[in-house]
């Protein structure tokens, strides 16, 4: 490293001065009577103070004839550096020792340089009295160079564009976030690059970090070197405000710097500072801060997400160089659990209302399973707060879970009931499923078990989805039906399933369509499939609907989110998994035997109770590791004749009863006979419940829709079957 790393812009603009100085000479070394012309030309702002400390001014038309003598003498031609004196190099030792652990100013140079120029430079003053008068060289005086009197002028520009964060009215308490604050503060007493960047995904505490950071410095809770800090928010949107004359920024931009200048030990908190890069508007903001920070003029801590880091801020180098990252992830579940019961008793003040320890805990578990792409503590804290409000609106005066969902549902505007209770450990699982999902009772029961195992937190790893399951089963015997209603038993709500149909993703290329395309590419613009499913069906289910058409490429991307329960897509979002359940349905079969789920009668029931699950086929079709992550593979058995009865009159009949009670105040009751003739011509063990369903549809919906406006509300419609055919009538009373 150089030692002229060491100093400022200004200070090298002095010392290449010098040089060039000392090049148009005769003497053929730098010395200290080059240096003292240095100063004359570029340091005026200190050496008028000097002059004015004698009741003197500088005499322009001497540095004008000054200039012009340098710019008449030619510089020489020289192989290699230029040599300097040892007097010089002692000066610059000295100005050194006197920054300490800041930039060499050029008001270093000065006070390290003073006893050997200031001969050289008292004939530029003159007395105001007598202009004539050259000032001798022993009366010349140095200003102090002590602590600066705070200008109120300054505080008042830097009041302009934000607030002061440690001022005497701020109030942000900040609970559990002591490691990240202790790094936060390592950084702004380093010697090389003291601005931190906050950089962390939104909604896990960066804002807060820094306002704790304030906290901490009222309270006096840090480090000698930073009791006396004052921390300024600069807001960017002040700074663009009213600058649509050409310059008005950049004297924005100059003002602020001048005035965190002015003041001592003064930070300027930039949040959202991607804003200031011209790769996000075009601005020259980052322009003037750079040369600022990089003197050590100002200092500066910003704030910024990941995906705004990465989009932005690293195509500025220049600027991001003069940082120090500081990564805040989300905070583990003791820490959620502190700061919420920190935040609590301001809300109960607030809001008037009693928060009980049971609803508090409640509120992370409603965040967590109905808010996944939200981070906490925010999304935490939101649900708290709203429900608070919600329950002081009411005049409720403890808050309950049903303030909790009403909160969930403002926020991220879905329909929330409760689904079943997992603190009875989802009692009544198997029976919500099992109502529309007839005699699979095996495949049923083997979800259920490794669903309670995830959703009860059973399972150590706790950042993979809460379940995933590989369905296989031959199509019709109620594999979708079964993810459908898992969803809703879940969640309580009706739009809780998320499916993508991956006979669409058979190709390669169309792998870009789940987490979006790269830069560049067509479809970059469009949101991530995978994005909206995680969006969409927050607590809910995620079908991947016939996943072995799916491309080995597609397959790679889920054993990432099957293993870390996590993905980020094109645009640099994490998106987490943790609160879906994934369900993958697939019919797999080989030459070497029955596909596994297409086994019949007694030997598939005794296949799905065993509870072993032949993997050859499901080996030709999946890699070993994807297969191995997950929860379980669940058979589901073909259907025999007696299973399709079951569900003809359990699950057919009974939806299509439910419409017609609703809409025509009628209902159908099946004779022995049409049961039979619907099962001989829709009951297939290849095509499962559709074919039936189609069946249905073809022999009664038909017929019965050509003569529905005549039945209305004559109650109960027998359907009877004679010559291929079934007739429909009014019930005959008893």
């Amino acid at each position: 490293m150089s030692r002229y790393d060491k100093y400022s812009d200004s200070a090298l603009d002095v010392l290449v001065k010098t040089q060039d100085i000392a090049l148009r000479g005769s003497v053929g070394e730098t010395g200290y009577r080059d240096l003292a012309e240095a100063l004359m030309l570029f340091d005026l702002p200190d050496i008028i103070a000097i002059a004015k400390s004698n009741n003197a001014v500088v005499d322009v038309e001497l540095i004008k004839s000054l200039n012009e003598r340098i710019q008449s003498s030619a510089p020489r031609e020289v192989d290699g550096p230029v040599k300097i004196s040892g007097e010089f190099r002692s000066i610059l030792e000295r100005a050194e020792a006197l920054a300490g652990d800041a930039k060499v100013e050029p008001s270093h140079l000065i006070r390290a340089a003073w006893p050997t120029i200031k001969g050289e430079l008292a004939p530029f003053f003159r007395l105001e009295a007598a202009p004539a008068l050259a000032i001798p060289a022993d009366e010349i005086a140095l200003p102090e160079m002590g602590p600066r009197a705070e200008s109120a002028e300054s505080i008042a520009a830097l009041l302009r564009f934000g607030d002061e964060l440690t001022g005497p009215d701020a109030d942000f308490p900040v609970f559990g976030r002591e490691e990240e604050l202790d790094a936060l503060s390592s950084v702004l007493m380093r010697y090389w690059k003291p601005n931190p960047l906050i950089v962390g995904e939104s909604g896990v505490g960066k804002t807060a970090l820094v306002q704790g950071l304030a906290m901490r410095i009222k309270s006096g809770n840090v480090p000698a070197r930073l009791r006396n800090a004052r921390i300024f928010e600069v807001r960017v949107s002040e700074l663009l405000a009213g600058t649509a004359m050409h310059g008005a920024l950049e004297e924005n931009v100059n003002q602020l710097v001048e005035a965190a200048e002015g003041l001592d030990d003064v930070y300027l908190f930039i949040d959202e500072i991607h804003q200031v890069v011209p790769a996000f508007a075009n601005n020259p903001i980052s322009e003037t801060l750079k040369p600022a920070l990089s003197s050590g003029r100002i200092r500066c801590i910003g704030a910024t997400t990941s995906a705004d880091y990465s989009r932005y801020l690293e195509k500025d180098t220049a600027l991001l160089r003069r940082f120090q990252t500081v990564l805040v992830k989300e905070p583990d579940e003791a820490t959620i659990g502190r700061i919420v019961s920190g935040v609590a008793p301001r809300l109960e003040r607030h809001f008037g209302v009693s928060i009980p320890e049971a609803v508090r805990t409640r509120s992370v578990e409603v965040a967590r399973r109905y808010l996944p792409m939200r981070r906490f503590p925010d999304k935490a804290l939101d649900v708290l707060d709203r429900a608070s409000a919600r329950a002081a609106f009411r005049g409720d005066e403890e808050l309950a879970e049903r303030h909790l969902l009403e909160a969930v549902k403002d926020i991220a505007n879905v329909v929330v009931e409760p689904g079943l209770d997992e603190a009875s450990g989802l009692a009544g699982l198997e029976a919500a499923i099992g109502r529309d999902v007839l005699r699979q009772e095996a495949a049923i029961k083997a979800v259920a078990d490794a669903v309670r195992v995830a959703r009860m937190r059973l399972d150590p790893r706790k950042d993979r989805p809460s379940g995933a399951f590989l369905l296989t089963g031959p199509t019709g015997v109620g594999k979708t039906a079964f993810a459908e209603r898992l969803a809703k038993a879940l969640s309580g709500r009706d739009d809780a399933l998320f499916r993508i149909d991956m006979s669409e993703f058979s190709d390669g290329h169309t792998a870009s369509r789940l987490l979006g395309a790269p830069p560049g590419y067509i479809g970059y613009d469009d949101a991530p499939l995978l994005s909206k499913a995680v969006d969409a069906c927050a607590g809910g289910v995620l079908l991947l609907d016939e996943f072995e058409k799916a491309h080995a490429q597609v397959h790679r991307i889920f054993l990432q989110i099957l293993d870390a329960g996590r993905a980020t897509d094109s645009t640099g979002r994490t998106l987490s998994f943790s609160g879906l359940t994934i369900v993958a349905t697939c019919n797999v079969g080989g030459d070497a035997g029955p596909a596994l789920g297409f086994l019949a009668g007694t030997e598939a029931a005794a296949l799905a109770a065993s509870g072993t699950v032949p993997t050859a086929a499901l080996r030709r079709a999946f890699p070993i590791e994807l297969l191995n992550r997950f929860d379980a593979i669940v058979p589901f058995r073909a259907l025999d004749r007696d299973d399709a009865r079951a569900i003809l009159t359990g699950a057919v009949v009974r939806d299509a009863n439910d419409n017609l009670r609703r809409e025509y105040g009628v209902e159908l009751s099946l004779a022995d006979g049409a049961v039979e003739l619907l099962l001989a011509e829709g009951y297939s063990v290849e095509l499962g419940v559709r074919d039936l369903q189609r069946a249905f549809r073809r022999l009664v919906a038909v017929p019965l829709a050509s003569m529905i406006s005549g039945l209305a509300g004559r109650g109960v419609l027998r359907v009877d079957a004679a010559g291929g055919a079934v007739s429909i009538s009014p019930a005959r009373a008893p």
